[in-house]
């Protein structure tokens, strides 16, 4: 980005480690929470990119620290690669070569918030805070950051099951794509003996088997995509409530599942 020629460490990261959480970058950029909720622009975040340094604890490359940070400037190189609001880039490559006809990002409104079709805001459930109460209006955007391509998208059970059935090879009708969800699967750094970050997703290995996982949520959401890809096995979780254990549900029923499975299969081998 031209924008960051000017900047000193930032230039030193890779695409690689923005979209595998090894940048350094700060989950949200630090002077953020001295900002109202909704105001921080474009520009604020292009001047805290070329300002920023790379302590001891932040080196590109060199940890895992999850960072929305990172993946917000991985958005902005993609739409600035292929001329194209990010949006549209993620229709284009994704969204319509596997049917998701009811996954959006929205467009932007007035505030530069984005709001839904209006065929879909009225399938858009209430989100809810973590005490029970409305936060939002259904199908207005929530998210950290205030310019398009930053905030929550939208979708529902059946395009979600679409795009994990993708992730886990049972949708081969684009080789491209196919190939290019199993990269992302790959790990690339090594955290600990029992988690491995990958593009995007993050691997646990729980004894015999690999988990491949994201979770995700704002403060009227909480989400979940998980998969066992040896055994072919998934699930997605849809909440419309914050903070809610999405990760450590969707777990604990793929490894039942997938346990169950090798259980009732040894049975059948034994002939009980």
């Amino acid at each position: 980005m031209t924008e960051l020629q000017q900047g000193g460490d930032i230039r030193k990261v890779t695409l690689g480690q923005l979209a595998s959480h090894t940048s350094g970058l700060h989950r949200v950029p630090q002077q953020y929470e001295s900002w109202h909720r909704g105001q921080y622009s474009l520009p604020d975040f292009i001047r805290y990119l070329n300002a920023w340094k790379a302590d001891e604890g932040h080196e590109p490359g060199k940890q895992d620290t999850y960072s929305n940070t990172g993946f917000v400037l991985l958005a902005l190189a993609l739409q600035r690669r292929f001329d194209m609001p990010y949006a549209k880039l993620l229709e284009q490559r994704v969204l319509a070569p596997l049917g998701m006809t009811s996954t959006a990002m929205p467009v932007p409104g007035p505030n530069a918030r984005g709001r839904i079709a209006p065929a879909l805001r009225q399938r858009a459930v209430q989100g809810y805070a973590v005490d029970g109460h409305p936060m939002g209006e259904p199908g207005n955007e929530q998210g950290t950051f205030n310019w398009p391509g930053t905030g929550q998208m939208y979708s529902s059970a059946r395009d979600m099951a679409v795009f994990l059935a993708a992730n886990l090879g049972a949708l081969p009708n684009n080789r491209p794509l196919q190939d290019a969800m199993a990269f992302a699967q790959q790990g690339v750094f090594t955290v600990n003996p029992r988690f491995t970050q990958a593009l995007g997703w993050q691997i646990v290995r729980n004894d015999d088997l690999t988990i491949v996982d994201k979770n995700g949520g704002l403060n009227n959401t909480s989400t979940y995509i998980g998969m066992i890809p040896q055994k072919r096995l998934g699930i997605v979780i849809l909440g419309n409530r914050g903070k809610e254990p999405g990760t450590r549900i969707g777990r604990q029923i793929m490894l039942a599942l997938a346990r169950s499975n090798v259980a009732a299969s040894d049975e059948g081998q034994n002939g009980d």
